[in-house]
């Protein structure tokens, strides 16, 4: 039997702070596997440094009822908790039930931040709810992993010296509310731009001739008074498609506008970002660097363009027919589809379950 982590936390949705994706994808996710017959592996998140020995063992039979010998859990990573308690869960898994863990990496934080990586050396790296120097170790004990990419694959590996099996899954599934119907985007030369405005300093760089709509937190006064940028604002996850209308989702991470720099522009070397799937799910083509992990992904499959620069994408918008638009629409429905149902999610899970369990030799 297969099971998947479901984390259970109260989240707050009024408070746009917490209007994060991370969440949204973790959830989809449980609910892609428990579609496909997995059954919820329910972990409540809290934090107890001392915790006793005979608590935790205690706390772990519980969740760990239903588990029968054999049996391959899927745990959702990171996890927000003490990883001493992940560290025992895995440790019960293999010795009491001769079962296999498979982990699901969203995040590896030590690839999207090598400076604080190397700079913790404070924490206790398995009784510290956080802690960079937890994850080489606690990562080992996995018996296989799922990563966003082959970069992502190989990365890891460098960084791990993982020996088992590591499959590459791509885009994370997108669920819309139960009521939302998708419908042909409107053409319209202009960029959809979702996410952390403030960690997208080129925003505010972007050229007089550009049209964006803007969704996310609260932007700079000096965004808002740009006479080409609309702020839509701030939703929730899942409420945020049904506020697109049209035009190109940007999929871009830089702190500057006339080159790609910076943390979160180097990490999307190698990851898939969730709001890839966001703009997919509703039809609308793709703007990417062209160095981003899914970049080659999203060309082979003519859902959009990968540029080198920025100051790329307008000439390719001002010079685009809306009859070229609705000829990507039959792609895009294709693809919109799938990451709705989550086939990439269910075929990467069956992959991996297949390779620990060593029904499959090639991974």
């Amino acid at each position: 039997m297969l099971w998947v982590s479901r984390e259970n936390r109260i989240i707050q949705d009024s408070d746009p702070n917490n209007r994060t994706a991370m969440y949204k994808a973790r959830e989809d996710y449980s609910a892609d596997l428990i579609d496909a017959g997995a059954q919820p592996f329910d972990v409540f998140m809290y934090y107890w440094r001392d915790e006793p020995e005979e608590s935790l063992s205690s706390r772990l039979d519980g969740m760990l009822a239903g588990f029968k010998p054999g049996d391959t859990l899927i745990l959702q990573l990171p996890m927000f908790i003490r990883p001493l308690n992940l560290k025992r869960l895995i440790e019960k898994v293999h010795n009491n039930y001769g079962g296999k863990v498979i982990g699901l990496v969203h995040d590896y934080y030590p690839l999207w931040n090598v400076q604080a990586a190397q700079a913790d050396t404070d924490s206790d790296p398995w009784l510290d709810q956080f802690s960079y120097r937890t994850y080489s170790v606690l990562f080992t004990l996995f018996d296989g992993l799922i990563v966003h990419s082959k970069r992502y694959k190989e990365a890891l590996q460098k960084a791990l010296d993982f020996k088992g099996p590591i499959v590459t899954q791509g885009p994370f599934s997108y669920h819309l509310a139960p009521n939302d119907q998708i419908s042909t985007p409107k053409f319209e030369k202009k960029l959809v731009f979702a996410g952390s405005i403030g960690k997208s300093g080129y925003l505010s760089e972007v050229p007089q001739e550009w049209h964006l709509d803007v969704f996310g937190g609260e932007p700079s006064k000096k965004l808002l008074e740009r006479e080409n940028i609309n702020y839509k604002g701030s939703f929730t996850p899942t409420e945020l498609p049904s506020h697109f209308d049209g035009g190109f989702g940007l999929v871009w991470d830089s702190d500057r506008f006339d080159q790609v720099v910076g943390e979160s522009a180097n990490y999307s070397r190698l990851s898939y970002e969730h709001k890839l799937s966001l703009y997919l799910v509703e039809r609308m083509p793709i703007f990417i660097w062209k160095h981003a992990a899914p970049a080659e992904w999203v060309t082979a499959n003519h859902l959009g363009f990968a540029v080198e620069n920025l100051a790329d994408i307008w000439p390719i918008i001002d010079n685009f027919t809306e009859d070229q638009y609705q000829e990507m629409q039959e792609r895009l429905s294709h693809v919109s589809k799938l990451i709705r149902n989550g086939m990439f999610a269910k075929h990467a899970a069956l992959e991996a379950v297949l390779a620990v369990n060593e029904t499959n030799s090639e991974w």
